[in-house]
């Protein structure tokens, strides 16, 4: 029941003010660790047009939720003959036909116009291709972003590695430098003096006193008044 003593309450207080010192600290290192999974791991699995329209995909995921909500949207397109009509339809350009051109650091070039620079296969049919600038609701857009370029997969299960990394660093971290401080704290009341009245051994009292020689002791008679 010490806890419910002064010096208890008092401890349990410091605990607790470490302790959330200790989530704090762990999650700027979750929120690190997980930017680090997503950038060498989770980007780096991505295709080429995946990282190229992530920004646009993650834009038109929470806007979707907006009702009538319509945004600007970059994609690339190729232009073919339909065959049954004869006329010319535009086609989304997909990731297995595609050629990226990198520079020497690995990244994709860009034109004067920011765009990236990217070749279809050889053997891919088009009369014209290029990227296409449209405004479009939102929710079609996720849509279709997720469907023809993600492969169904949405924004939360791409991200998962990273989040879910950074919740484990989070919880572990918090965990142990928790139990680190428990045992801390442990060894150190272990060899801090007992406040208090103390039971002592002839060994023990020998040990701690050995400079005094003498004790003043007061005793109260007749009152109160001094002996």
């Amino acid at each position: 029941m010490g806890f419910l003593t002064e010096e208890g309450r008092t401890r349990s207080k410091n605990a607790a003010r470490r302790t959330s010192a200790y989530a704090v600290v762990m999650l700027l290192v979750a929120g690190a660790g997980g930017y680090a999974i997503y950038k060498y791991w989770v980007a780096s699995n991505l295709t080429t047009l995946q990282r190229v329209y992530f920004k646009q995909y993650l834009k038109s995921s929470y806007r979707s939720y907006l009702p009538n909500s319509r945004s600007h949207y970059t994609t690339l397109a190729r232009v073919v003959t339909d065959p049954n009509t004869k006329k010319d339809i535009s086609l989304a350009v997909r990731n297995d036909e595609i050629e990226p051109q990198l520079d020497g650091e690995g990244r994709i070039k860009l034109d004067k116009r920011r765009y990236p620079i990217i070749l279809l296969k050889s053997g891919i049919e088009y009369k014209q291709y290029s990227w296409l600038e449209t405004i479009s609701p939102d929710a079609i857009a996720y849509q279709w972003f997720r469907d023809t370029i993600y492969e169904g997969q949405s924004i939360s299960i791409i991200w998962r590695p990273a989040w879910f990394g950074g919740l484990l660093i989070f919880l572990l971290g918090t965990i142990g430098l928790t139990t680190l401080d428990v045992t801390a704290q442990r060894l150190y009341l272990k060899g801090e003096a007992i406040r208090g009245t103390r039971g002592l051994s002839p060994k023990q009292y020998a040990r701690e006193h050995r400079k005094e020689n003498s004790y003043g002791i007061r005793v109260y008679v007749d009152g109160g008044k001094d002996d």
